[in-house]
């Protein structure tokens, strides 16, 4: 099915549920314009499997997860609350936690809008509470899992998890091991062709990816001085493989074979610590630091010779934060600070024949102080108004040395001001003017090679981070169970992080550095439609979408074009059906397709990974066993490269080649098994 339409299907699924009645939520609770609470009764319907099967069920809701790439605290959150507080650590994302705690764990589920008192909204327009019944017991759960791949790997996971509550304090044992397939990676060619069309160079190619994972968590939970002490634990350990070749027919056979191996050891640990000070005010303290290694080695290997590239790093970040809220008649305020130390310390390698190839600022250390004042402030107006305004400063000081020593400082203003508007029971507008700045991306400073795409890249110390002020409007319609969402937003960028060439050595490099000022328009549209009312009874349809378009200066070429990485339009559809009386709930999932491109110095690559199908069927016996049936990926569709390569500087330079390569990974099915205990 064309693009064209996916489009036509969505939008067919945005207007059709105002031509249609649709029946009243059941055992919802609306708390005001702030607040929604949502009992267990409410998910009874989809018969959840655990708390992320809950919470994609909220009307206007989507989970948006943390950055743990963010330095820091501020903006590396994501929307969920867990027991009113945000996880202590970074490293694990909400879906996997989430998917971690039983249905019959949640006892209710709180959808709070921005203006609601007493909540840290970081940002957000809508945070998903996530309330836990109290255990007073051992409970706990036991899943695993096995998927069968067409090219004949496997992807076998098992976990457990063990929890025991007593009298509020709660401790929490989870470990697993696992292998992840990149189903983006496969078996397929790679060609390359002159302008006019002309093979120069046709090959089969493989490059199949995976990864094998091994880690263990701990959380407690604890009552102290008055207040609740949350203290996490991590180990994780990363072992990524990718065996790579070629076997080249035109212009002569040749065979090239290749690997990739990188190891990451992830460590972190985190407290978090909330206290009430009166009927109307709380401290919260934030105490987090993680540590991560990474080596990987490369290679590559002709009838000529051979190459390797080594890369190896250390990092670390410490973080420290401080919150106190007040609240007041119709004003709620907050004070906070944050500081934070990040460390990196990175070493890349080139070898060709063993012999040592320079590569620019290759061998860097990084090191950043940074800190963060914030203050926000929410009134209720009337019944229908609230106004949440943000203020924050940062300032930071980094130091580089290495094969460049370096220093500088920076500082920033970053205010926010948000206007929620609700219309009716149904209906609310939201309204959003905001500054941000980017942060910098330690690797960015670091000089590395690429023996799969026979590409060098410089460090670029010069590097500033980039900040936009963004406006927003968006229009919330609940009906019943459902929703739907608009939004648009504008983006005004200024110092834009892009590609550009560097000359280091008389030489040009690619490299990341700061092109200039940029434009960007997002419109965004989301629906959950329940189709009883359509007399599909149990069927909810899903859709998400989002058109993109933006608009910088090229570097190279002087010509306006992309963003480098954002794709112009991004979705996906969904359908569930649910069959209570057979204990059976079936579904599928089509992600459109989509292509992101990147504009470098002697080439543009533009990857696009084809539209794809994954379909389910879950049949639960009983409250605590799930058996899942799936398929994902059953379009077998491509994801395809294509390089355009020059000899030079884009714009400057004639066209050299085109390189096309194209993999499959196949559909791939497996059978999931989960056995809850203790709830």
């Amino acid at each position: 099915m064309k693009l064209r339409n996916h489009r036509f299907l969505l939008g067919a699924a945005i207007l059709l549920p105002a031509a249609y009645p649709v029946s009243s939520a059941s055992a919802a609770e609306d708390t005001g314009q702030s607040a929604t609470v949502y009992a267990s009764d409410f998910f009874a319907r989809v018969q959840p499997t655990n708390a992320y099967d809950m919470v994609t069920q909220l009307p206007g809701f989507r989970l948006i997860e943390g950055d743990a790439e963010v330095r820091g605290y501020s903006g590396a959150a994501g929307n969920i609350l867990i027991d009113g507080q945000r996880p202590a650590g970074k490293a694990e994302t909400l879906e996997t936690l989430l998917k971690r705690i039983p249905a019959a764990r949640v006892a209710r589920i709180e959808l709070i809008r921005a203006g609601r008192a007493g909540y840290d909204m970081q940002g957000y327009a809508l945070l998903a509470n996530v309330i836990l019944a109290s255990g007073g017991k051992i409970g706990g759960r036991i899943e695993g899992e096995y998927a069968v791949y067409r090219h004949g790997y496997r992807a076998p996971r098992g976990s457990a998890q063990i929890e025991l509550d007593r009298n509020g304090r709660v401790i929490t044992l989870f470990g697993a091991a696992y292998r992840e397939i990149d189903d983006e990676h496969g078996f397929g060619t790679r060609n390359r062709f002159a302008e006019d069309g002309t093979p120069i160079r046709l090959s089969s190619y493989f490059q199949p990816e995976g990864t094998d994972v091994l880690e263990g968590t701990i959380a407690y939970r604890t009552p102290l001085l008055g207040g609740t002490l949350r203290l996490n634990g991590l180990i994780q350990d990363k072992r990524m493989f990718a065996d790579i070749g070629y076997d080249i027919v035109v212009p002569a056979p040749e065979t090239i074979r290749g690997s990739e191996r990188n190891h990451t050891r992830t460590y972190e640990a985190g407290l978090r610590y909330e206290r009430p000070l009166g009927a109307a005010s709380d401290f919260e303290l934030i105490g987090n630091y993680r540590s991560v290694a990474k080596l990987g080695i490369d290679r590559e290997t002709t009838a000529s010779g051979s190459d390797r590239s080594d890369e190896s790093s250390d990092s670390s970040e410490s973080i420290l934060r401080a919150a106190f809220r007040h609240r007041t008649g119709s004003l709620a305020l907050e004070v906070g600070a944050e500081g934070a130390i990040n460390i990196l310390d990175s070493s890349n390698l080139l070898f060709e024949d063993d012999v040592a190839v320079p590569l620019p600022n290759s061998n860097v250390r990084v090191e950043e102080h940074r800190a963060e004042f914030f203050t926000n402030a929410t009134w209720t107006l009337n019944s229908r108004l609230t106004a949440e305004t943000g203020l924050r400063f940062e300032t930071s000081r980094l130091a580089q040395s290495g094969d460049t020593d370096l220093s500088k400082s920076l500082a920033f203003w970053k205010p926010r001001a948000r206007l929620n508007w609700s219309l009716s029971k149904s209906d609310q507008l939201r309204f959003l003017i905001e500054r941000e700045v980017g942060q910098l991306d330690f690797e960015d400073f670091v000089g590395a090679a690429s023996l799969n795409s026979g590409t060098i890249s410089a460090g670029n110390q010069d590097l500033e981070p980039d900040s936009r002020w963004r406006a927003e409007a968006t229009y919330e319609h609940r009906f019943g169970s459902g929703s739907l969402v608009f939004s648009a937003r504008r983006e005004w960028i200024s110092d834009l992080v892009d590609q550009l060439p560097i000359v280091s050595n008389g030489e040009i490099y690619d490299a990341v550095g700061n092109i200039g000022s940029a434009r960007q328009d997002e419109i965004e549209a989301a629906i959950k439609w329940p189709l009883d009312d359509l007399g599909l009874k149990g069927v909810i349809l899903t859709g998400d979408i989002v058109a993109r378009r933006s608009r910088a200066t090229d570097p190279s070429t002087g010509e306006r074009r992309r963003i480098s990485g954002e794709g112009p339009v991004e979705g996906k559809i969904a359908l569930t059906h649910d069959i209570p009386a057979w204990k059976l709930r079936w579904g599928g999932t089509l992600v459109l397709a989509e292509t992101e491109t990147s504009y470098k110095v002697r080439e543009i690559e533009a990857d696009r990974l084809g539209a794809r199908l994954d379909l389910f069927v879950e049949y639960k016996p009983d409250a605590n066993w799930t058996f899942r049936l799936f398929g994902r990926n059953l379009t077998d569709s491509p994801a395809t490269r294509t390089r355009e390569i020059y000899t030079g500087v884009r714009g400057a330079s004639p066209f050299r080649y085109s390189e096309i390569r194209t993999l499959r990974s196949g559909p791939y099915v497996g059978l999931t098994i989960q056995r809850n205990f203790g709830v």
